[in-house]
Parts: structure tokens; C-alpha cells; sequence
């Protein structure tokens, strides 16, 4: 069954983890930093790090880039929860579909890894990108073909819905998507809890 933690900060939210991993304690997880590359400070990513730490995993980087497939599937498998950070989307989606990340963590998914997205983490799980395109830079992945995303869950996470510089965008998002896609708004302190087919707001 899959089980998927998927927020806008982590940090904020790492308190109700809880139904997926009881006890982070002595637990390995991967931090795949990718998705902040195209920025040169990225605090988000370091305050998500510092808290996985903080409350009991032992983690470590682990890039996409230029890696295959087997390769990301065979060093992820030693891990129990691969946790995506936040950043560009779209240039996180480029470097999945190139790496064979796309494939290897739905794999991963299905032999019981837990999936931890924080901003572009959780959106990159969903079936589209298309009703962030005004959200993101999407000219931080020049070379994207397809903004289809890695489909795993058949919701789309609209991330940071309370902050002032994404409200507006959101709420647009929301409104000229609503038909298309399922589309769930969180706040900073939110998060969405997959199980299998069922998902819940915590």
C-alpha cells in the first residue's frame, strides 16, 4: 500500500508524520535536494533537512542527476522514506523523467518506501503541472517536453495556499483547473496523508 506525507514546508508539519512512521528513530532517509538547484539560497531545504534529522532519521543527500534508473531504484532501496524538497518543479520533473528517478521511486513506492514531498515534492507526485504554470518558473527547465507528472497520486497538491505571494495564483489555479484535475489547497501548516486510495487533510 502506498503512503505518501505530502506538504508546502515540512518542517512546519513533521509533528503528524506520525500515522505513516510511528518512530523515525535509527530510520533512513534519502533527501533528494534536486529540485533546488536553480536557486542560488535555498533555505527551505535546509530547514526540511535539519528537522528530518531533528526528530530521529539518519539522512543523507542523495542527487538524481545523472543517474539511471537502476541505479537510483538499487541505492534507494536502502532507505525506508525518500523525502523530495522543495524548489523549481518543472526542473525537478526534468531531472526525474532524465535520471529514470520517475520510474525507480514508483517502484520504491510499491515495496512500502514512505514518499515525503515538501512543496515541488508534492506537486511532482500528482498528474499534471499544467495549472501551476504560472506559479513556477517553468524556463528553469528549458528542455521540458511534457509537463505530465509522475502520476502516483491522482490529486494535485497546490502548496503554500496562505501565503500572500502564491494566494492569488492559487486561487486562479483552482478556478480555471477545477474541471480538469482534483485539486486540493494547503496551508504552510498542512499536510496531505496518502494511504493506498485514500488520502486525508492533517
Amino acid at each position: 500500500m502506498k503512503k505518501l506525507f505530502l506538504t508546502s514546508i515540512f518542517a512546519q508539519v513533521a509533528d503528524k508524520l506520525a500515522p505513516l512512521v510511528p518512530n523515525p528513530k535509527g530510520m533512513k532517509a534519502a533527501f533528494i535536494p534536486t529540485a533546488r538547484d536553480p536557486y542560488e539560497k535555498s533555505p527551505w531545504a535546509d530547514i526540511d533537512f535539519h528537522k528530518l534529522q531533528e526528530i530521529g532519521f539518519e539522512t543523507a543527500m542523495y542527487d538524481i542527476k545523472g543517474k539511471t534508473e537502476e541505479q537510483i531504484y538499487n541505492d534507494l532501496k536502502k532507505f525506508d522514506v525518500i523525502f523530495v524538497c522543495g524548489g523549481n518543479t518543472f526542473y525537478l520533473l526534468y531531472h526525474a523523467r532524465q535520471s529514470g528517478f520517475d520510474k525507480a521511486v514508483i517502484r520504491l513506492i510499491n515495496e512500502g518506501k514512505v514518499y515525503i514531498g515538501s512543496s515541488a515534492g508534492s506537486l511532482l507526485v500528482g498528474p499534471s503541472l499544467e495549472p501551476i504554470k504560472n506559479l513556477d518558473k517553468i524556463s528553469a527547465a528549458p528542455e521540458l517536453k511534457s509537463l505530465v507528472g509522475l502520476n502516483i497520486v491522482n490529486i494535485i497538491v497546490l502548496p503554500h495556499f496562505d501565503t500572500e505571494k502564491y494566494r492569488e495564483r492559487n486561487e486562479k489555479a483552482l478556478r480555471d483547473y477545477k474541471d480538469q484535475f482534483k485539486m486540493i489547497a494547503i496551508n504552510d501548516d498542512q499536510a496531505v496523508i496518502v494511504e493506498g486510495d485514500n488520502y486525508k487533510v492533517v
